[in-house]
């Protein structure tokens, strides 16, 4: 794979950039108490303690069904290497982060000039929750896998771009709309036939771990029923706009993200290709079926279209308030997130 000098670059400044905050933030103010005062175990703070616990000993707890399990498995096999989970789950996030970003401006330039694909990528790692790509989160995985799968799709390799769409499918439930993506692909440029009957192999990842779940549960959609631990139960779209503004102030940031991505997702339509917009309309829609928005700011970070059109804004005051937000944002929640204060 090609990497890029000025993608890599980037990527070192914001890598390096965002330990030493947090190794400063860590160091000088006050932690929440809930987590020990070890700044590299900082990295797996709330959710990421999951993980890791799932790649030790499996799912001990039926609420942990709520984590799909490929990162767990991607933990548990590099650990054989490690000998370290923690260690393992930080590499496989930073490894994969990184040629994610690489994937990410191979992916933009077949269709834009190389300044709005360095733009793009500098706006997707400079996001106020970017920090979650070097922590023991699924997020940097997902996102590798879902770039690989656009990326082999706009090449025409649709079978690696089903592979990928499937891998990304046993990460996280939104890898279905990788895989509703690459079916609008595929049905735009003259729909199914013989030749691509293997399209039916997209969602054989989140087919697998449903058949995993059934056999434990005797449920196999039981990561719904496992969400409720997190107060996430099935509701009507729009009733975690209202529950989120009756929780002002304490919600404002998540409601403000979420009016972003839904902004994005729906400006989509007009400057992405259908593909492109319809994975941002899918992402940002499945987590609006919960009565909270809560997370939101995180799962933004993985709709990777939204930085497109940050890119694409033409005005260049509007393009400057925004990296000065995200900038200052990304500070404060990384600074938050490694003294064990919930961010997103």
């Amino acid at each position: 794979m090609k990497l890029y000098p000025n993608i890599t670059y980037i990527f070192i400044i914001w890598l390096v950039s965002l330990l030493l905050i947090s190794i400063f933030g860590f160091s000088t103010l006050p932690h929440s108490g809930y987590f020990g005062n070890d700044f590299w175990k900082s990295l797996a703070n709330w959710d990421g303690g999951h993980f890791l616990g799932i790649a030790q000993v499996g799912y001990s707890q039926k609420f942990q069904y709520a984590f799909f399990p490929l990162y767990p498995l991607t933990i548990k096999a590099l650990n054989q290497v490690t000998g370290n989970y923690q260690v393992a789950a930080i590499f496989v996030s930073v490894i994969a982060a990184f040629f994610g970003v690489q994937l990410l401006y191979k992916l933009l330039i077949l269709d834009f000039e190389k300044k709005i694909a360095e733009k793009a990528v500098l706006a997707f790692l400079f996001f106020p929750t970017s920090f979650y790509l070097l922590t023991a989160y699924s997020e940097s995985l997902f996102f590798f896998l879902t770039i690989s799968a656009f990326y082999f799709l706009k090449k025409n390799k649709l079978a690696w771009a089903i592979g990928a769409a499937s891998l990304a499918s046993s990460v996280r439930l939104v890898g279905l709309a990788v895989v509703v993506a690459i079916l609008i692909e595929v049905g735009a440029r003259g729909g199914f036939n013989r030749k691509n009957w293997y399209l039916i192999f997209a969602p054989l990842g989140f087919v697998i771990y449903c058949i995993f779940l059934y056999r434990q549960t005797g449920d196999p959609f039981y990561f719904i029923a496992a969400e409720n631990h997190w107060q996430r139960t099935l509701a009507v779209p729009g009733i975690g706009f209202w529950e989120a503004l009756k929780g002002i102030p304490n919600n404002l940031s998540d409601l403000i993200f979420a009016i972003l991505g839904v902004g994005f997702a729906i400006r989509s339509f007009r400057f992405m290709p259908a593909s492109f917009a319809f994975y941002s309309l899918l992402s940002v829609g499945i987590p609006l079926f919960t009565p909270t928005l809560s997370s939101m700011p995180r799962f933004l970070l993985l709709v990777f279209p939204i930085f497109i059109l940050m890119a694409l804004v033409k005005n260049h005051y509007l393009q400057l308030f925004f990296q000065l937000i995200s900038i200052m944002l990304l500070g404060i929640f990384t600074v938050l997130f490694v003294n064990g204060y919930w961010v997103s």
